[in-house]
Formats: structure tokens, sequence, C-alpha cells
């Protein structure tokens, strides 16, 4: 597991593009975006944030039910389709990384 010092706590982390067998592309810095779930707390190292944005979410169709990651998707103002991890459900599959308070 890695661990990133936040504030004086140690807080585990995933790189999400490993997680989702993605290719790797090295990068000077990286970005760690902080969830909590049932009061813990995990990171996810991601590419970039683009932003907050309101949307609405449309349910997955039954082609995608073996998503187990995606609870949704939301089309951008660009038209491109963008996916709603389901956070939850992504935490429990981290089994490798103990989430600690």
């Amino acid at each position: 597991s890695d661990y990133v010092n936040l504030r004086g706590e140690l807080l585990p982390f995933v790189r999400l593009r490993e997680f989702f067998n993605e290719e790797v592309e090295e990068s000077i810095t990286s970005k760690i975006i902080v969830v909590e779930y049932n009061g813990k707390k995990i990171g996810f190292v991601i590419d970039d944030l683009i932003g907050k944005f309101q949307t609405v979410i449309k349910p997955l169709g039954r082609i995608y039910k073996n998503l187990k990651w995606v609870s949704g998707l939301t089309i951008l103002g660009t038209g491109e389709i963008a996916y709603i991890l389901d956070i939850p459900n992504l935490i429990k599959e981290i089994n490798t990384v103990k989430i600690s308070q």
C-alpha cells in the first residue's frame, strides 16, 4: 500500500490509472483527491482536476451492468461522456489498501 502524510495523518492512496489497468504516464506532479466513506478516508491519484460541474446523472443501461465501479454517466458540455465513479464499491474493491480513519 502507498501512504501520504496529510496534515499529520497517514492516508492510504491508490493510483486510479494502475487500478483500472491504464497505461501509466510519468508525471512530475500528482494530484490526490481525498474521499471519505463510512468514516474512513482514502486518496485517489488522478491525472487532472477539471473543475466542478452540476450534471444530470444518467443511469447505466443493461449493457454496462458489469461495471462495478461506475454508478452512472453524464454528458459534458463538449459532448464527451464522463463516467460517475461508485466510490463505496470502488473502496470495497481495493482490498490491498487498509483504510485508516
